[in-house]
């Protein structure tokens, strides 16, 4: 089977969306219409979804004497050529300055009230960039570093093989997908010829920040995905994280969907070492009914030892559901002190696509595949914080209290510990026998139930968790509470113990929604202090961002928490810093943070590290 081009896409606006083509006019600085206009500030600086998200929300059109723009939230406009002012703004795209061309004030308007601040809409000219790449060794359009980028579907599908979460081609801005080739064949290509035209390939294209952007939700993945993973595979010598080929076009002509690509001339790839964990192959041992709608599935290993994890830390499984890979992340029922299975608990959810996949088709005796567990909410380790505890939950929140009740059973550690479940009837009652038994068995353990729809002749507590509910509890100030379940249920049990004592560092809870860069607190200023330097910020954006709009120089690469470029020590104040590639064991313990990623929570005072 020969490779081939399958899609061909240009984004005339540099971070707005693309455009997939049939046929395609490849120049020297590109292909045609293929970032011709760039955003910038009143000062010319440019701007990116990098910094502003909405710019990849934009839709772009082309027409003949122009294009249009479009936003969910704005008025469509069209601007022609005819119309441009073409006035010589001094810009730049990282280390190459140059002159770009203004267009019409209507563009920089509505580019202002989209993005807030004073912007502009430039445009490289119709003829040629004026723009001279350091990097590439040409013109240039306003891409980031060269004309054109090439990448494989069998590349992608790769890195979706290992990555817990699904990527789609868009978020890598490929100019030309390949299909009918190994993943990663491109790595080898040196010179290549698609329809008439030759292209150089020139090195590989290092990855940042932006791709870890969700299109959908138009938020950054607090994972760090993809970088995460393609760190783990991707990474050369010099830390950059490699994904797809760059290219520059040897001489003009036209190239369409389906064309040959004929490969002229190999290369030595870039040698990468590949840390990347593998995955779980689980096969489904039981299932087990646990209440109305409620199933146990428990999992054997098929490569021998399963892996260990702690007490309410969840699972990412992946399935295939109508020919489309799925992946979800379980919490883990089953406790690390019986190493020999695993087990998610899943009720079924009106419309949920993997809950009522799971209930109505995987049986003993299937196969299924899974990431290492991992999370944030489990059982500490220090003992101590283990003898006074309430396990608070809702619907299927209980999961998480069954790992860590079972494990804290086995270990005979149950000296004081409530166990309070809220569901609607007493067929949804979960675990019902098996929490009747450990009650029995251990005279520290209690075990609560509030039912919000009782029948007539139930003896318990009734209704929505309340104030009420939870000041019957004993010793509550000094418990130690885990909270799981739906979002309003877990808010309400927040505001209640905070009301009634339970200070903020005794108070953990798990959420089902995956997680995104951004901060839920109340937005407020803040003051930050960098090398001496003072800038006076808010709490809702990384500290990087600020820095550059501030003119504090900051080093830094990736943007991605993956180089560790951006690296510093936080030496008074607290800032959000989620777990990245570049910051190694131990390192945020001692005060290290990435300015790229950690968002400050109030004053903060930072130096070199």
């Amino acid at each position: 089977m020969s490779t081939k081009v399958s899609q061909i896409n240009v984004f005339p606006v540099k971070s707005a969306g693309g455009i997939s083509l049939s046929n395609a006019w490849v120049e020297k600085i590109g292909l045609s219409f293929d970032r011709r206009f760039m955003v910038t500030d009143s000062t010319g600086k440019m701007v990116t979804g990098r910094t502003e998200p909405k710019l990849t929300e934009v839709s772009v059109g082309i027409q003949s004497n122009g294009i249009t723009l479009t936003h969910p939230t704005m008025s469509p406009l069209v601007l022609k050529y005819s119309q441009f002012s073409m006035s010589e703004v001094q810009t730049g795209v990282w280390k190459d300055e140059f002159a770009g061309y203004s267009t019409t004030s209507t563009a920089n308007a509505w580019f202002s009230h989209l993005l807030g601040g004073n912007k502009q809409l430039l445009f490289t000219g119709e003829e040629s960039s004026p723009r001279y790449s350091q990097s590439a060794q040409t013109q240039v359009s306003f891409a980031d570093g060269y004309p054109l980028l090439v990448i494989s579907e069998a590349s992608l599908e790769a890195l979706n093989e290992r990555s817990p979460d699904k990527h789609i081609m868009d978020q890598f801005r490929t100019n030309i997908v390949a299909t009918g080739c190994e993943a990663f064949e491109e790595d080898r290509w040196e010179k290549i010829r698609i329809g008439g035209v030759t292209f150089q390939v020139d090195r590989p294209c290092s990855r940042c920040v932006f791709t870890t952007l969700d299109l959908e939700s138009g938020r950054f993945r607090v994972n760090g995905e993809p970088i995460t993973t393609l760190s783990q595979f991707r990474t050369d010598k010099d830390g950059n994280v490699n994904f797809g080929m760059n290219l520059v076009a040897l001489n003009e002509g036209l190239i369409s969907a389906d064309d040959e690509i004929k490969v002229l001339e190999y290369r030595e790839p870039e040698v990468y070492e590949d840390n990347t964990t593998p995955k779980l192959n689980l096969k489904c041992s039981e299932v087990e009914d646990v209440a109305l709608d409620f199933k146990t599935f428990w999992f054997t290993s098929q490569q021998g030892t399963l892996p260990s994890y702690k007490a309410g830390q969840h699972l990412p499984i992946e399935l295939e559901i109508d020919g489309e890979r799925i992946q979800r992340r379980y919490t883990l029922s089953s406790s690390p002190t019986r190493p020999e299975k695993l087990s998610i608990s899943v009720k079924r959810v009106d419309g949920g696509l993997v809950s009522n996949w799971l209930h109505d088709n995987l049986k003993a005796g299937d196969k299924i595949k899974a990431q290492q567990p991992d999370g944030q909410f489990h059982l500490s380790d220090d003992s101590g914080k283990r003898q006074t505890l309430l396990l608070l939950s809702g619907g299927s929140g209980v999961t998480p209290m069954m790992s860590m009740l079972r494990a804290l059973a086995d270990n005979n550690e149950i000296n004081d510990v409530i166990f309070l479940h809220q569901c609607s009837t007493e067929a949804d009652i979960p675990f019902a026998d098996e929490l009747k038994s450990l009650e029995d068995a251990h005279a520290g353990l209690k075990v609560m139930t509030i039912l919000s729809q009782p029948a007539a002749d139930w003896q318990g507590m009734s209704g929505r968790l309340s104030q009420e509910h939870l000041a019957l509890l004993p010793k509550l100030p000094q418990r130690e509470v885990f909270v799981c379940g739906p979002e309003g249920f877990m808010e309400s049990a927040m505001n209640l113990l905070e009301t009634l004592g339970v200070p903020e560092s005794q108070r953990y809870q798990e959420f089902f929604t995956p997680p995104t860069v951004g901060n839920d607190a109340p937005a407020m200023e803040v003051n930050i202090n960098i090398e001496g330097e003072f800038i006076r910020g808010e709490n809702q954006r990384p500290i990087l961002v600020q820095a550059e709009e501030a003119g504090v120089y900051v080093d830094y690469s990736c943007r991605a928490g993956v180089c560790g470029c951006c690296k510093l020590r936080l030496v008074e104040g607290e800032v959000e810093q989620p777990d990245m590639p570049a910051l190694f064991p131990g390192e945020k313990e001692d005060g290290l943070v990435l300015a790229c990623c950690c968002i400050p929570k109030g004053d903060v005072t930072l130096v070199k590290p």
